[in-house]
This record gives structure tokens, sequence and C-alpha cells, in this order.
């Protein structure tokens, strides 16, 4: 750390940013991909063969994943308000 720039402060952010602008995206993106694929049809085209219940699972857990980084985000940015109106200080957030 020099006195204009923290570099350590940066690179936190520069990772979250990457992984909370392009991850998210992409496992929602292999998601629908997977969800295509295991019901056995793309492009509206029935695809060859039985339908695939074990990518149809993988998809719901890319689902699942990516609606609880979405509310885990939520609550981080609310849990002080969250705290002050019903009492639950929940993502370290402190009672003032």
């Amino acid at each position: 750390m020099n006195g204009w720039l923290d570099v350590d402060a940066l690179l936190k952010v520069l990772v979250f940013g990457i992984v909370a602008g392009a991850g998210l995206p992409a496992l929602f993106a292999v998601g629908v991909r997977t969800h295509a694929v295991g019901t056995g049809t793309i492009d509206g085209q029935q695809l060859s063969g039985d339908r695939r219940p074990i990518l149809t699972a993988v998809a719901y857990v890319c689902f699942a994943l990516v609606a609880i980084a979405v509310v885990l985000g939520v609550l981080f940015v609310a849990r002080d308000f969250i705290g002050q109106h019903t009492g639950w200080y929940i993502l370290g957030a402190t009672e003032s």
C-alpha cells in the first residue's frame, strides 16, 4: 500500500466484481443450457434420445446458486435497515 492507492483493496474489489459480474450470469447461462439439453430440446427442436434428468437437476442447482447469491446480496445491502426495523442483526450488522 502506498499513500495514493490501496492495492489489496483494489484487488479484492476487482476479483469480487469479476466473480459477481461475470460468474453469476455465466452460471445462469450454464443452467439454461443444461436445462434445455436435459429436457431434450434445443432451439425448439426435439433432440434424439430421452430426457436427461441428471442435467435437469444440475440446471436447478445452478439456478438455486444464482438465487441464493442474489438474495444474500440484497440482504447484505439492507442489513442495517433490517436490523433496525426487525431486531435481526444479520450478516455483520451492528446494533446502533
